[in-house]
């Protein structure tokens, strides 16, 4: 079985188009599982949710999902964040928002524990930082976590004198599991911030014993000017291009 591992799609539609279409490209998939955010910031919340649906998927919520579905609170995000959660808000259907309002915040399957944001905070917390790292590894027991949110693709092991160390997460060379424990961040499929603007996935082979990282472009000028012809905000329309 091969798995589309997706994060951050932000209803960027262009993206995440061009996402399952370089996979399919490089030997297709079976299954997608995304990390959460599927809507916030981007022009077609609806149209991305009814992409993925089209496919076998399951989902963890993360914290865009919850403010689109009404589950949680705006005042914790920033003006720009809470600007486009409200528009998000009014284009998505009661199914969606229901289906939002339901995603799970954890999932295990197999070696793999998915979150949004951390383990031990799927919602809000960010694994960014080498303490954030050392507790986030007592708080899950696969021997792989899955997180997106931080739209920063990495791996990060555990270490004797350090407590854990990032890596980037190299571009087409498959990290086998099975060689100890460690958290993931595919990056982001909608709105990427390492510096890169083109669109972050990953693929899980069982079969293999792997997990690639990959990067593809998209029309990200289509958009920006989707985005501007409804009205969000444009420093979230301008960092598309810049990948920050």
């Amino acid at each position: 079985m091969r798995v589309l591992i997706v994060s951050d799609v932000h209803a960027n539609l262009e993206a995440l188009t061009a996402v399952i279409s370089d996979c399919e490209i490089r030997g297709g998939f079976d299954r997608i599982w995304s990390l959460g955010d599927l809507v916030g910031y981007g022009p077609d919340p609806g149209p991305c949710l009814e992409l993925l649906g089209s496919h076998d998927v399951i989902s963890v919520a993360g914290n865009h999902d919850l403010a689109a579905a009404g589950r949680l609170s705006l005042e914790a995000f920033n003006e720009h964040a809470a600007s486009a959660n409200r528009w998000t808000s009014s284009q998505i259907t009661a199914a969606q928002a229901e289906y939002l309002r339901d995603l799970p915040l954890r999932i295990e399957d197999g070696p793999f524990t998915m979150v949004h944001g951390s383990p031990r905070d799927p919602v809000w917390e960010y694994v960014i930082t080498v303490p954030a790292a050392v507790v986030s590894f007592l708080h899950f027991d696969t021997e792989c976590c899955l997180v997106g949110h931080s739209h920063v693709p990495f791996v990060c092991r555990p270490v004797r004198e350090k407590g854990a160390a990032f890596a980037g997460f190299p571009v087409d060379a498959p990290i086998g599991l099975g060689s100890g424990r460690m958290i993931v961040n595919p990056g982001g499929v909608g709105q990427p911030r390492d510096g890169d603007p083109r669109s972050g996935y990953a693929v899980y082979d069982d079969g293999e014993g792997t997990i690639t990282h990959h990067r593809v472009e998209y029309d990200l000028r289509t958009t920006q000017a989707k985005m501007e012809v409804v009205g969000l905000p444009a420093y979230l329309i301008e960092r598309l291009a810049l990948g920050r």
